[in-house]
């Protein structure tokens, strides 16, 4: 009898003990689960907030792409050419080619005051960013520009591209080597070529052309440390050879005459017309080319 008693009584104890032990794991596993379970729910959602942080970026940049920058822009774009901008010009037989300082002055008060935006020749793939785009380029580019033409854009804060013939700089009445640097340097005015020579590239031979490109090119971008993308027939002569040799170099190419630049008819990003900004040019016809501007969808 006693006997039995002892071992009823271990049953007892057995069945106690197994009972806190399955107490004792199924509260441990909750209060695991319930840890693992804060851990991870961390973990995710500082996942998530590195993920949405990505994701916000990326659509930005799918926005920018899609959504704000058209497939397909159309532009109508007045690009003037300027020479000197001297008061006088002495025994020069070509007077119509010395624009008076007051004259650009008066043009460019006239694009700052009417919402106009000057843009780099290079910008016309980013036409997109402008309502009015109009492009102010200076060929040749004697000491004449830095004298009274960058002293003008610096005042109405206007960008402006000039046409270097680089065996001309440091040369008599030229720019020199430190007056470029200090102009690419101002960020408003970029820095193209013009040739070594400014002679006629019609004239020349597959070799000579190459070094007018190649050459002029080279020794503008180790002055200025910027990229040079442009490049200006001298006197608007070229052929198919230049075509054919500078696409290889450049983005773009600018004929001496033409009009006003339409992107749905000019389509050739080697021949770019502009307007011949001369004496003669009154600032009612400048306001006139400048009307023309326009970019649409």
């Amino acid at each position: 009898m006693e006997n039995k008693v002892k071992k009823s009584n271990n049953l007892k104890y057995i069945i106690l003990y197994l009972l806190i032990l399955v107490v004792i794991i199924v509260a441990g596993y909750f209060i695991l689960n319930s840890i693992l379970k804060e851990d991870v729910t961390a973990d995710i959602e500082n996942k998530e907030i590195v993920f949405n942080t990505q994701t916000s970026e990326d659509l930005q940049l799918v926005k920018a792409e899609k959504f704000e920058i058209p497939e397909h822009i159309s532009a109508t774009v007045p690009i003037f050419m300027y020479h000197f901008i001297l008061e006088d010009y002495g025994d020069y037989p070509d007077t119509e080619n010395f624009l008076k300082p007051e004259t650009l002055e008066e043009q460019l008060k006239y694009i700052s005051e009417n919402g106009y935006d000057t843009i780099y020749i290079d910008e016309l793939d980013d036409l997109y960013k402008y309502d009015k785009p109009v492009a102010l380029t200076f060929d040749d580019c004697f000491v004449y520009f830095y004298d009274n033409a960058f002293p003008l854009l610096k005042k109405y804060n206007q960008k402006a591209t000039i046409f270097i013939i680089t065996d001309y700089i440091n040369g008599e009445n030229y720019l020199t080597e430190e007056q470029l640097k200090e102009i690419a340097d101002s960020g408003l005015v970029k820095i193209e070529s013009h040739t070594k020579t400014h002679d006629y590239l019609d004239e020349m031979n597959y070799d000579e052309q190459v070094e007018q490109a190649v050459e002029s090119k080279e020794r503008l971008e180790a002055i200025t440390g910027q990229e040079v993308t442009t490049y200006c027939y001298p006197s608007g002569r070229y052929n198919q050879t230049t075509l054919d040799i500078i696409k290889d170099y450049y983005d773009f190419g600018l004929e001496m005459l033409g009009g006003v630049y339409d992107s749905d008819v000019d389509t050739n990003p080697y021949q770019i017309p502009r307007i011949y900004a001369n004496r003669s040019m009154s600032l009612s016809t400048f306001a006139s080319y400048l009307e023309q501007s326009r970019v649409y969808y």
